[in-house]
């Protein structure tokens, strides 16, 4: 509800064509690197005293609500932005039958409450709270990596939700843009038809709500992505005269406006003020800036170097670089972490795993083993213990530890996993069978344990349902040539078994 109120006022806003506004989304990004550097505080003059004055905003306004029955109880506070003692705080209850009804109560309150906004129009949406609810559930959720089973899952999420609720295309296609371009950044070059797909969301998003400067940025990165400098450059100058505070629409600008990036160093420097966090791990997973990183890494490495990170900083970048197999950065990273924490388990937790991805199984053993001393009910610590034992063959202290992580969190996918593995090794395939259909119930998108409940029924001389499981498997991972070739071996086998009469 809160973030739905933050966001359709700042669209509303920006809709009347007099205003510019800082989204919802840098503000809070504003609001974490303040609070994370000691800066914010409930003081205006100690925000006007900090990073954020170089957005040089107007007005600053805070929205708490509260729901009584059936009514909202709103509370806007607003900021003066560089005059002290000058906070106007408008409090009013709300119907919301409607989203649109509640919007409207809202644009009349701020109208009356603070001149500055009077004679507000509204643009309705025809928005319904369920859709509202699911869609911003989906939000929140943390983006996963691209290319892997959780990153479809979301995806299909939000298929679904566009198929729902058609009111909310326009949002919709625009995170659909946005999850496009992470995932054409995946391969290098960037894959072009993906930047298609997603430059024919964002139009569409654009016929809806035109003169939205996200939706301009956004085509200008597609523009950049895809090599065209000249449509980039147009599409970032759009953005930035919608929105002279939009940091990302400089940034892009910088980059295109002449031969060279260099030529464009003063656009790309102000628009890393106004929007800082390209430098920094985001804790809403990937975000469609960072594929930029690399392009600006000529700008961003002094800004790194000068810049002391914290434990959740290092522990959340160490983290990206492990999903992106940047084993070096990650080991800094967590090398890093540790000696800022060194009773925290985390960091070296993913120090074994480093271990035991990079095939060092017994360097892994014996961390995990000297960890599981110390804390010895952490269900991931027992887990690549299990793991690394796994590793070097010790299947029976493997099974062992993997039943204990369930003991302590039944409904451990990867432990339910490892666990029908090592039963399939040591030849208990009932006991294996049963671990895994329960995997497959509750995890239906789990694409291994598919392929390890067909290895099961085929070792169980079930041929159909290893053939059915496989092709599920082959289902969540099209382009597994490894699935693709069993399923063609098992027909093959399954065309020589004689008939019985």
């Amino acid at each position: 509800m809160g973030l739905f109120v933050q966001e359709e006022l700042s669209m509303q806003l920006q809709l009347a064509d007099r205003f510019s506004v800082i989204t919802p989304d840098i503000m809070r990004r504003w609001n974490q690197r303040l609070r994370d550097s000691g800066q914010l505080t409930s003081s205006n003059i100690s925000l006007q005293n900090s990073e954020i004055s170089q957005i040089k905003p107007n007005r600053l306004i805070q929205i708490s609500l509260q729901k009584v029955l059936n009514q909202l109880s709103v509370t806007l506070s607003i900021s003066i932005f560089g005059k002290s003692k000058s906070t106007l705080k408008i409090q009013n209850t709300h119907t919301w039958n409607s989203p649109d009804k509640l919007i409207v109560s809202l644009l009349q309150s701020l109208g009356e409450g603070d001149k500055f906004f009077s004679n507000l129009t509204h643009f309705p949406k025809t928005y319904d709270w369920d859709g509202l609810k699911h869609f911003y559930q989906w939000r929140l959720k943390q983006v996963p990596v691209p290319n892997t089973s959780a990153w479809e899952a979301h995806k299909d999420e939000l298929e679904a939700l566009l198929i729902s609720y058609p009111s909310l295309a326009s949002s919709i296609q625009f995170y659909r843009a946005v999850m496009l371009i992470i995932e054409s950044r995946v391969l290098e070059p960037a894959l072009v038809p993906a930047l298609n797909s997603a430059e024919t969301e964002i139009l569409a998003a654009m016929k809806q709500h035109p003169d939205n400067s996200e939706h301009h940025t956004l085509l200008s990165l597609v523009h950049y992505l895809r090599r065209e400098p000249l449509f980039a450059k147009q599409q970032a100058n759009i953005a930035n005269q919608l929105n002279p505070r939009d940091g990302m629409s400089l940034i892009l600008y910088g980059l295109t406006i002449g031969q060279t990036p260099q030529a464009g160093d003063a656009f790309v420097k102000r628009g890393l003020k106004l929007y800082p966090f390209v430098t920094e791990p985001s804790t809403d997973g990937w975000q469609p800036y960072h594929v930029l990183i690399k392009d600006l890494e000529p700008w961003m490495i002094p800004a790194l170097s000068e810049k002391t990170q914290s434990f959740e900083q290092l522990m959340h970048s160490g983290q990206q670089d492990y999903n992106a197999r940047r084993w070096k950065e990650a080991l800094q990273s967590f090398e890093d972490a540790a000696a800022l924490q060194p009773l925290q388990p985390e960091p070296h937790l993913y120090l074994a795993k480093l271990r035991l991805v990079q095939h060092d199984p017994q360097s892994a053993l014996l961390l995990l083993a000297k960890l599981r001393k110390k804390f010895p009910k952490h269900p991931e610590i027992n887990l690549y213990l299990g793991y690394a034992h796994e590793k070097l063959k010790h299947l029976e202290k493997a099974e062992t530890l993997y039943r204990q992580v369930l003991h302590l969190k039944p409904e451990h996918h990867k432990a339910l996993l490892r666990l029908g593995a090592v039963l399939i090794k040591l030849g208990k395939r009932h006991e294996a069978r049963s671990f895994l259909e329960s995997l497959t119930r509750k995890y239906p998108i789990y694409s291994v344990a598919w392929w390890n409940l067909g290895i099961v029924y085929y070792q169980l001389g079930e041929l159909q349902l290893a053939e059915t499981a496989w092709e599920e498997s082959l289902r969540l991972e099209p382009d597994n040539s490894q699935i693709r070739l069993r399923i063609e071996q098992l027909r093959e086998e399954s065309s020589y078994i004689p008939a019985t009469l």
